[in-house]
């Protein structure tokens, strides 16, 4: 073990694998050319799969005191998985007493090993906390050099612009803070900021909303959709009417996001999974208002339905070949939320009844809250599209 492990003073060798997109092979470039700032001598040896967006990829990385031979590498010291078939792959790779770093975020499932050390970093959650998704393989290599301390920091910094060119050097900042949260997550239990929220607010404690309490305004409530004027006087004509649509408006939103969970792959296919199963809460919460207001108004409300009770609504199949599939899908479901929310909001102002008054006001909370989730997602697929269209790396 003495032996080894001065060895890996002199020499370390290091797999670094994901799916194409994920950053994977700029971690590599990243910690070569700073190794070469150091003195060091590198070599980086990448390999791609059948697509190199969306398909497998790793790269195999050696930062040695001495001349690098040969750049394929069968036992590694360092293995860094960014999903999880890269785990089965490449979990067989690691030196007894090397180093496996599991992306947590997308890898649920546990390793074999009880030979290695194994650092399990959430950084898809951190680098959304971030505010940018795309930085999630700065988290990564954040974690990793806090652990090795193969390399400075600094010098990856440095090395920022040889390996994204000049013109991205207005993202060292971002980049910078990435790595840095990368550090300061390793080895810890990390705790999501929508895990904090969620925990300090939910939809059971509307109750406890003072009355005339200001509602979150965000600006994504332009251009909702117009109710018919006859159609929403006969919605809003009672309170049994009222909680109705408000169903029928969350049956429409869950019966989208399972058709988009169903054609998304990846962390959409979790948000679209996640969206659905929130309105599914929030109809609960809505089936016991409306068996409340039954019981109170069984002989006021004649039994009538409102004309959209019933209604089907059928989502055409989304063709997952076209390449902006997925940007209409979030595009959609924030048309969704903004309805949800303008309906919610008349609601509050409409109902008489103080129960029902909390609760609109705290499903429209949610769904503006939803919403901002959404957006925030759109742009960051959006601006990853348009970088893709240029071939731009980062």
């Amino acid at each position: 073990m003495v032996i080894l492990e001065e060895v890996n003073k002199m020499t370390r060798k290091i797999v670094m694998a994901g799916f194409g997109g994920q950053g994977v092979m700029a971690m590599g470039q990243l910690i070569s050319y700073a190794g070469m700032l150091e003195g060091k001598h590198v070599s980086w040896y990448p390999s791609y799969g059948p697509e190199m967006r969306g398909g497998a990829a790793n790269c195999s990385v050696v930062v040695s005191e001495d001349p690098v031979g040969s750049p394929i590498i069968a036992v590694a010291d360092d293995v860094i998985v960014m999903n999880e078939p890269s785990l089965s792959l490449f979990e067989s790779h690691v030196r007894p007493g090397g180093n496996l770093f599991i992306n947590s975020s997308l890898v649920k499932k546990e390793t074999t090993r009880t030979d290695i050390e194994v650092h399990k970093i959430p950084v898809n959650d951190i680098a959304i906390d971030l505010g940018n998704a795309r930085v999630a393989n700065m988290v990564m290599l954040g974690a990793y050099l806090n652990i090795t301390k193969l390399v400075k920091v600094e010098s990856v910094i440095q090395a920022f612009t040889k390996v994204y060119g000049d013109k991205k050097k207005k993202l060292i900042p971002i980049n910078e803070k990435a790595i840095e949260a990368g550090g300061n997550a390793a080895g810890k239990e990390y705790v999501t900021a929508a895990e904090n929220k969620v925990e300090s607010k939910t939809p059971e404690h509307y109750k406890h909303l003072k009355g005339g309490e200001e509602e979150m305004k965000i600006n994504y409530l332009n251009d909702v959709r117009q109710m018919d004027k006859a159609q929403e006087e006969k919605i809003f004509s009672s309170e049994l009417n009222i909680v109705k649509q408000a169903i029928l408006n969350e049956v429409e939103s869950i019966n989208y996001f399972k058709m988009s969970s169903e054609q998304l792959t990846g962390e959409s296919k979790e948000i679209f999974l996640s969206l659905a199963h929130q309105s599914e809460e929030h109809v609960d919460y809505l089936n016991k208002l409306k068996n409340s207001i039954e019981k109170n108004e069984a002989t006021v409300i004649e039994k009538v339905k409102s004309s959209l009770e019933g209604k089907t609504f059928e989502w055409g199949k989304i063709n997952p070949e076209n390449a902006t599939m997925v940007l209409s899908v979030f595009n959609l479901g924030m048309n969704i939320k903004k309805v949800n929310i303008k309906f919610y909001e008349k609601a509050a102002a409409r109902s008489e009844v103080p129960e029902a008054k909390g609760l609109y006001k705290e499903l429209a909370y949610w769904e503006n809250f939803q919403l901002t989730q959404i957006a925030k997602q759109y742009e960051e697929l959006k601006n990853e599209w348009w970088s893709d269209q240029s071939y731009a790396p980062f």
